[in-house]
């Protein structure tokens, strides 16, 4: 039997108790987060490598720029802010904080966030622990309106409101970012990059991010222009592993999330509210999350390949209201849903689903007691002009193993029992 990602190739990776998900210890390893330790001190820091450095010392955080002082006082968030606030202005060129220490933010009474103007890098060297007590208003790290942004790694645990929030921005480039977020309880976002600021957000590039216990998404994307991710990996999120709406020309290396959403709808990819053209994504890996790849409300212009998708509460695959989109390659596997489901809604708000092609999946429910009513159903109405081509759906569904609604869609290559 296939292995289903990192997050089931021993139980060692869950805790004693069934569905509980991963350890935290795990998690912690997974992510790189070492309670009580700095991370990254290997090695000095030379001073022509950045123009501000932060630091603390017995209790104090200081920062200086070029050894003037510009802080010192009890806040690691007003010691970065004022690290940042110290670099020229009106700059053109990029210039650098260095965080060394761990430390804390919050509790607070009003939104709280450290705020990255234009060509500002963050290098954080240890790890924000978010303590609030109260509404969900820290925001660790933000930008809004400004081009050139860098934070080449981060590690953040506890409740902000979001770890990372960009809005409006452009040229932003996000290192390996990893973060425990399982003390959230509301809103607990990873990342969210988005146009609220008035503008959308343009060339924006996240090299990893390794994101357990949002409450809500582990990384969320909305009006976005030019996006490219290395890998997504998630542990017990409460909504999607990754989320794209409105998002075109994205490049996804692989998305691999351990219960997104167990029991829900969201999924461990979901692209949604027009999220296309020219969408990309190399591999898809889903364990006991709501749905595994799920396509909503106008999408259009994207490819997902490489699929394992196990168990899901939902649909292994639903594909609603979308245009041009292939599904390539994988296996779905025991789900509550359809294996694969081509769909459209009589709403009236969005184009019913065409030019939808699903090929080269194996779609089986091999349990003792199968539950997969569908290996692969298209459903109506108006949905037209897809393609179903060379899938094994063999004991794919209790109900039918391969059904269309549509004369129009081509079904060709599948193998049935």
């Amino acid at each position: 039997m296939p292995e289903h990602g990192i997050h089931r190739t021993t139980d060692s990776n869950r805790t004693s108790t069934p569905g509980a998900g991963v350890s935290r210890r795990h998690v912690l390893a997974t992510i790189g987060v070492s309670t009580g330790t700095t991370l990254g001190l290997i090695g000095s820091v030379r001073a022509d490598d950045h123009e501000a450095t932060v630091w603390e010392d017995g209790g104090t955080w200081y920062a200086d720029n070029a050894g003037d002082p510009v802080y010192d006082g009890p806040s690691m968030r007003a010691a970065i802010q004022a690290g940042v606030d110290s670099l020229s202005d009106g700059r053109t060129g990029m210039e650098t904080v260095v965080v060394m220490d761990s430390g804390t933010f919050g509790p607070t009474d009003s939104l709280e966030a450290v705020d990255l103007p234009s060509y500002t890098e963050l290098d954080l060297r240890g790890t924000i622990y978010v303590e609030d007590t109260g509404e969900d208003l820290v925001v660790p790290i933000r930008a809004r309106s400004a081009e050139s942004i860098a934070v080449p790694g981060l590690q953040i645990e506890g409740n902000p409101r979001y770890g990372v929030w960009i809005q409006s921005c452009s040229d932003v480039f996000l290192g390996q970012i990893g973060m425990d977020l399982s003390e959230t309880t509301d809103l607990g976002l990873g990342i969210r990059i988005d146009d609220a600021d008035g503008g959308r957000s343009t060339n924006v590039t996240l090299e990893s991010a390794t994101i357990a216990g949002s409450a809500h998404h582990a990384v969320e994307t909305y009006g976005v222009d030019g996006l490219d991710i290395g890998t997504v990996e998630t542990f017990d999120t409460g909504g999607c592993g990754l989320l794209l709406n409105d998002t075109a020309d994205a490049t996804v290396d692989s998305v691999d999330a351990f219960r997104a959403d167990a029991g829900g709808g969201y999924a461990a990819f979901r692209f949604a509210n027009g999220a296309g053209p020219n969408i990309h994504v190399g591999e898809v890996t889903s364990v006991e999350s709501g749905r595994g790849v799920f396509g909503v409300s106008g999408s259009h212009g994207v490819t997902v390949e490489n699929l394992d998708v196990y168990e899901s509460s939902q649909h292994g695959v639903l594909i609603q209201d979308c245009q041009d989109v292939l599904v390539d390659g994988g296996l779905v596997r025991n789900n509550g849903a359809e294996g694969v489901r081509i769909d459209s809604r009589d709403d009236g708000e969005h184009h019913p689903a065409e030019d939808v092609t699903v090929q080269n999946l194996r779609v089986v429910d091999d349990r003792d007691d199968p539950q997969q009513p569908y290996g692969i159903r298209e459903t109506g109405p108006d949905t037209s002009d897809n393609e179903i081509l060379d899938n094994d759906v063999r004991d794919g569904g209790t109900t039918a193993e391969l059904e269309v609604y549509s004369s129009s869609t081509v079904v060709d290559g599948n193998i049935t029992s």
